[in-house]
């Protein structure tokens, strides 16, 4: 059974990441998978620059790493569809981090947020696009804020 509100979310984590509230980053992606209309089984690898720089050139034929990759499933298993996966780059969201004023922690589960859109159908191939995406992304990450106030860390 889907371990929060519809969303089972498996979390893999390469070694030296930032220390991170899982239970947080599971919950906001539950939170958005509920007010987005989804329920299944997500999977998420927090990952190296070099990590996903890898997975760019393998399936986007792009040899730099990228902040976020998602990777829509068709399966169904026994609790409900596979939804897919997301990787996302702790370097990165480092990076990022530094430039939008939050911690990389927050970061991070911010571009989780916006693979799980992608997910749900979101897409940023054109301006317009990319500006509904990312602002339903600010709108879901404030509301869950507003809603589990805490820290990302």
């Amino acid at each position: 059974m889907p371990e929060h509100g519809g969303l089972s979310v498996e979390l893999t984590i390469s070694p030296g990441a930032p220390s991170l509230d899982q239970g947080r980053l599971r919950a906001v992606l539950a939170f958005a998978a509920r007010h987005e209309g989804l329920s299944g089984t997500v999977g998420v690898w927090i990952c190296t620059d070099a990590e996903i720089a890898d997975l760019h050139l393998r399936f986007m034929n792009i040899p730099d790493p990228t902040d976020v990759l998602t990777f829509p499933a068709d399966i169904t298993n026994t609790d409900g569809p596979y939804l897919g996966d997301i990787a996302v780059s702790f370097d990165t969201a480092a990076d990022q981090a530094a430039d939008a004023g939050h911690s990389p922690q927050r970061e991070i589960a911010y571009l989780a947020l916006h693979g799980l859109l992608h997910l749900a159908g979101y897409d940023d191939l054109t301006p317009d696009e990319r500006d509904t995406m990312l602002r339903r992304q600010d709108e879901l990450i404030a509301a869950f804020e507003r809603e589990e106030p805490g820290e990302w860390g």
